[in-house]
């Protein structure tokens, strides 16, 4: 089965659960959450989504060559707020909407910290593997971007590529050759002086989009910096302090984000 069938089969399922599709979002990094989903789970009301997105992650296989550790990995979203239910219990029955038998397989929620400095989300997560393949997770997020939500929220995460693995279907979007050309340029032809250069004008239009209180831009700039700081760190040493310092900015852009949008909503 390819990834295109995964996503419309689970596209289909959650939608049955009340979460509906909407349009898919370009590419995000690795842990960060669609300003769909960000400034939906912020909002007064209940917030329900199904959505695909790229996950750029430069710390998985060095060239891009493991489809087990993708550079680039096609997912499926799934946001929610005002969620009633063990989220776990339907993550296994959209993994039976595919048509995988459970019981043959070796099925694993292996608990883990939801940690992601930059968004500062605090919450527990559970990695979900089959038959030792890292196929997605689920996290419950309590705190986001500084705030305490009102309702816990709920985002499981699907990794179509490696679903299509376990399924012995292929990847045929791809993505596979997207990842080992962005991890060769990553490792190899970009320049970390040039990298660390657009750090400040893309803070500076943030800081910007924030003052006329655009948070959809400016927050879609506070993605690219993380990207941006990322890339940056790969070929060039940098120190516990400096990233700490580079967290706690990009930190603060988010809080920003969040904090104009909540006024804007009267949150």
């Amino acid at each position: 089965m390819a990834c295109e069938e995964i996503a419309l089969r689970l596209q289909n399922f959650w939608k049955d659960e009340g979460c509906p599709s909407i349009p898919p979002y370009g590419a995000i990094p690795a842990l960060w959450l669609t300003p769909d989903a960000f400034f939906g789970i912020l909002a007064a009301r209940p917030w329900r989504s199904c959505q695909r997105v790229s996950v750029f992650d430069l710390l998985q296989a060095p060239y891009g060559d493991d489809p087990l550790r993708p550079v680039v990995d096609s997912r499926l979203q799934v946001t929610q707020q005002g969620f009633s239910g063990d989220p776990r219990e339907e993550f296994i029955e959209s993994l039976q909407s595919l048509g995988l038998d459970l019981c043959a397989r070796d099925l694993r929620f292996v608990p883990s910290e939801c940690e992601q400095p930059y968004l500062a989300v605090r919450g527990a997560r559970w990695r979900v593997l089959i038959d030792g393949i890292d196929v997605g997770s689920i996290s419950y997020l309590h705190r986001l971007a500084g705030f305490d939500l009102k309702e816990v929220a709920m985002a499981a995460e699907y990794s179509l590529c490696r679903l299509a693995i376990c399924l012995e279907g292929q990847d045929k979007d791809g993505s596979k050759e997207l990842g080992r050309q962005i991890a060769s340029y990553a490792l190899e032809a970009s320049e970390p002086e040039t990298i660390n250069s657009l750090l400040r004008p893309y803070t500076d239009e943030c800081e910007r989009a924030l003052e006329s209180g655009l948070y959809f831009p400016a927050y879609e700039h506070v993605l690219t910096l993380a990207y941006l700081n990322q890339l940056a760190g790969l070929r060039e040493p940098v120190t516990f302090v400096e990233r700490s310092e580079q967290a706690e900015q990009i930190a603060s852009l988010a809080h920003g984000c969040a904090s104009v949008y909540m006024e804007a909503a009267n949150v």
